[in-house]
């Protein structure tokens, strides 16, 4: 992760299966592919929350166009299977956990509302790391997104304590290996399966 990079969240409802939601995935983000410097694919596990699966998309510098998909179905995936959100960019505020690999760390991503006045609250929580994006465009849907990478033993616990807060969307995630035609694009990959 750069300094000055915006990374773009797109997210998705669906009651699709991975195998099936990836291959669709698939052929809209090779379409854009090129143009980034990193690419992450979540899927939501153990936990409900408002997005089954997080899409992250980094490009160096603070001019970025982005969409993820053109045309009358922007909003959703081919016949209908998958709702696409468009969440915004945001630009990094806080890395503490970037291309680590440590075992035995759970995910939470959280989406903080642009309402909430105590982020400070956040930042008090029980967590091993917590990455930090503020939203960088006025249309961006939250004002943070927040990464807590957390023990597993201690997870369910933060989890409830994000679920209690009224500004706040939360839920387990773990990053997804990406398809082949991905791998094959001039991106610098994180391919593995951290929390």
């Amino acid at each position: 992760m750069k300094k000055d990079s915006i990374v773009q969240f797109v997210c998705f409802t669906t009651d699709l299966p991975f195998t099936e939601f990836v291959t669709v995935w698939d052929f809209y983000a090779t379409q854009f592919s090129s143009s980034l410097t990193h690419l992450k694919l979540h899927e939501q596990f153990d936990s409900k929350s408002k997005f089954k699966y997080i899409s992250q998309h980094e490009r160096q510098g603070k001019e970025f166009e982005f969409a993820f998909m053109k045309g009358r179905s922007a909003g959703h995936f081919p016949e209908h299977k998958a709702k696409v959100i468009q969440v915004g960019g945001y630009m990094a505020q806080q890395i503490e956990y970037a291309n680590k690999t440590e075992k035995g760390l759970i995910k939470i991503i959280a989406f903080i509302s642009h309402d909430e006045n105590e982020i400070s609250f956040y930042n008090d929580l029980q967590y091993r790391y917590l990455n930090i994006y503020q939203a960088w465009y006025e249309s961006c849907l939250y004002g943070y997104i927040m990464e807590f990478f957390v023990d597993d033993d201690k997870a369910a616990e933060l989890l409830g304590q994000l679920k209690a807060r009224d500004r706040a969307e939360a839920g387990f995630y773990k990053e997804c290996c990406l398809p082949t035609t991905l791998k094959k694009t001039p991106l610098q990959l994180d391919r593995r399966h951290p929390a």
